[in-house]
């Protein structure tokens, strides 16, 4: 059986003012037992459920990159002990300021076989605002650095909140790189971050405008959309995202880290020494734990489907989860093919244009 993993790593040097993830920036003094915990946790489930093959690793956070390369290697050699596919994908999130020519070597050496850069943008306003560490002399070095050693290289976009001609000049930027993927995403102001505290909001004008170009501009550049906020050259898709989208069973290891496995998905606490605790004591850090029905699987299954760009194929829905999901959404569908917010092509249930996109989570609702 296929596994797809994800390591959460909870320290950064620094809170962003957008984050909303489960992170500390001044906790590093729990760091050595927290990366003890993490290893006891892997070894305590592939003890019982050797069963699996790993298809990739996502290494996230955080910032995956404040490890040393000895502690990652470590993490690595515990989940080498247990069948990994031999094209595993091995994902790491970097920060640009860490991005270095020793370090990325070291990445290559040991294994690692692709790469996430938070670059987030190359100008310095925009950078000055999200309250990033690295400049944007650092955005270009760490492209250049990583290019160097990796093939597989992905750069994070954060845009919806500045000028027009900034995006499109972070934009031309980025592909001027032989990147492989882009994850662009919409300034998101969540509740109990610093944005929300200071009440930025964006204009709805703004990211339509931006959202639209974006998609237009990196097809263009035969970077295609092949999720919401996701965009690769072919054959360059995320794999471990794709577990996501298509509903597989995949494990969180580390605080606060979400599992779903046989239809039952596992949340871990989100309290660090709680986490600490409990795994050294050989408990399950798990603080939920949810039984998805036969109808919710299908529910989440097909909202999931929607999110990307190939949609649901219906006559291979059907056959994994054994139902119609005509007749299940008859209703739903037919408001969205009426409404044009949907559309159904050569056996497939998909969003109908890259604009309702920018409304999925509305038609979305309707699913769930």
């Amino acid at each position: 059986m296929n596994l797809y993993v994800y390591i959460h790593i909870p320290y950064c040097y620094k809170k962003c003012p957008y984050c909303s993830f489960v992170s500390f920036e001044k906790a590093l003094n729990t760091k050595k037992s927290y990366l003890i915990a993490l290893k006891k946790e892997i070894e305590d489930f592939f003890s019982d459920n050797n069963q699996y093959t790993i298809q990739t690793i996502y290494i996230g956070g955080g910032t995956p990159s404040l490890l040393k390369p000895d502690e990652l290697h470590s993490i690595l050699d515990n989940l080498r002990k247990n069948t990994v596919s031999k094209d595993c994908e091995i994902t790491i999130e970097i920060n640009p300021n860490n991005a270095n020519k020793t370090y990325l070597k070291l990445l290559k050496e040991m294994g690692i076989t692709r790469v996430s850069l938070g670059i987030q943008s190359f100008n310095n306003k925009k950078l000055q605002f999200l309250k990033r560490l690295h400049d944007s002399h650092q955005s270009f070095q760490s492209v250049e650095n990583t290019l160097e050693f990796f093939e597989n290289v992905s750069i994070d976009l954060i845009y919806g909140f500045e000028d027009f001609s900034n995006f499109q000049e972070d934009l031309k930027y980025a592909v001027s790189f032989p990147i492989k993927h882009i994850s662009a995403y919409i300034l998101s102001i969540e509740k109990g971050t610093l944005f929300y505290k200071q009440k930025i909001t964006l204009s709805e004008e703004n990211v339509e405008k931006q959202f639209l170009y974006l998609v237009k501009f990196l097809k263009t550049n035969r970077i295609y959309q092949y999720e919401i906020s996701n965009f690769a050259k072919k054959g360059f898709e995320s794999r471990h995202n794709q577990a996501y989208w298509q509903h597989c069973n995949y494990i969180g290891f580390g605080l606060s880290a979400s599992s779903y496995i046989n239809g039952i998905r596992y949340k871990n606490t989100d309290k660090l020494g709680e986490y600490i605790e409990k795994v050294s004591e050989g408990k399950h850090p798990i603080k939920k734990i949810e039984k998805l029905g036969p109808k919710r699987k299908i529910k989440e299954a097909f909202v999931l489907g929607l999110r990307t760009t190939n949609g649901v194929n219906i006559d291979q829905f059907n056959n994994r989860y054994n139902c119609d999901i005509e007749n299940i959404f008859k209703s739903q569908l037919s408001k969205h093919y009426q409404l044009k917010t949907l559309k159904k092509v050569n056996g497939s249930i998909k969003i109908a244009t890259p604009k309702k996109f920018l409304i999925s989570n509305y038609i979305l609702s309707d699913f769930i």
